[in-house]
């Protein structure tokens, strides 16, 4: 089992990686067996929220660790960046 940290952010075309991640509209944790559980989990999760106006979102998962000492700062890895698509079916 996992824990993530994901960030999600409006898709901007055009707009640089940084940009658009400076401002997510959403941070949470999630835990999941691998990144595809944890979009799946983030996505079930966020389409009640956007089911009347669909929007274009992409969300950023980093993998994170706890503290070897059991107190302290959780380590992270390299984001995982995701589209999230709804469609007409959502």
């Amino acid at each position: 089992m996992q824990t993530y940290v994901y960030y999600i952010a409006e898709k901007q075309p055009g707009a640089m990686e940084m940009q658009r991640f400076a401002h997510p509209i959403h941070v949470g944790l999630v835990s999941a067996r691998d990144h595809e559980a944890a979009y799946t989990a983030v996505l079930e999760d966020l389409r009640p929220t956007f089911a009347t106006e669909p929007q274009l979102l992409e969300v950023r998962f980093e993998a994170v660790t706890p503290p070897k000492a059991g107190t302290g700062v959780w380590r992270h890895g390299k984001p995982i960046d995701t589209d999230i698509t709804f469609t007409e079916a959502d």
